[in-house]
């Protein structure tokens, strides 16, 4: 008799343990439930295009001020969740707990250039990213319990809106100029456009093992 209730509390451990893993409560965010947010409006009177587009740049307008970013390369960790009953989890990790550009205003636009054979919606994330005790910024890209999938989590990725620019002049051979900016304004926060440049055929980055990370932050 006491060896089937050992027996039962040992099963109802592993299993408190397993659905814990798989429930497990995400880090604080600067994004909560997402709301249903109309599509932003995006005013291309603003966005003026100097010179031949470099297609891997993103031109950021914030304030009435136009800037270039720059794409870092994150190291990739993977971790096991609670013990492994939940599964393992791949993230993507940047140095820092703060990104050399600041943003000043909570609704930036960006402009960038897709290859004309991929859909812009695919090619791109905004997400936000988790700052660290360790002195590092990242976000959850992959993982899972039975299955694995890609993917930056839902609870991160930001609503935006994206719009093919009216004018195509200034766009590099074989590319497509679009510009995208956030649903809602941006909190305070840290934050990176994800380039899935080695995933799509075409795609001019040097980096082509591993995909392209624009960071940025807001105060």
């Amino acid at each position: 008799m006491f060896r089937r209730v050992l027996q039962a509390s040992v099963l109802a451990s592993v299993l408190a343990l397993s659905l814990a893993g798989c429930n497990e409560r995400r880090p604080t965010t600067t994004i909560d439930e997402p709301a249903a947010v109309a599509p932003a409006k995006i005013n291309f009177a603003e966005i003026k295009v100097k010179g031949p587009f470099n297609p891997e740049e993103v031109v950021l307008f914030d304030n009435g001020q136009q800037r270039s970013m720059r794409y870092l390369t994150p190291q990739m960790r993977t971790a096991v969740r609670a013990l492994g009953f939940g599964g393992v989890g791949q993230y993507a990790v940047l140095r820092g707990t703060r990104a050399t550009l600041r943003v000043a205003g909570g609704q930036p636009v960006f402009l960038f250039a897709v290859p004309s054979n991929a859909q812009p919606e695919s090619y791109f994330t905004l997400a936000n990213f988790a700052t660290r005790d360790n002195g590092t910024r990242e976000v959850i890209v992959g993982g899972g319990y039975m299955s694995y999938s890609t993917g930056v989590n839902k609870d991160r990725v930001v609503p935006t809106t994206v719009a093919m620019l009216p004018d195509q002049s200034k766009a590099p051979k074989n590319y497509t100029l679009y510009a995208a900016t956030v649903n809602a304004p941006l909190k305070a926060g840290e934050y990176a456009i994800i380039f899935y440049s080695s995933q799509v055929r075409g795609a001019a980055f040097a980096q082509v093992n591993g995909d392209s990370y624009f960071d940025f932050g807001i105060d």
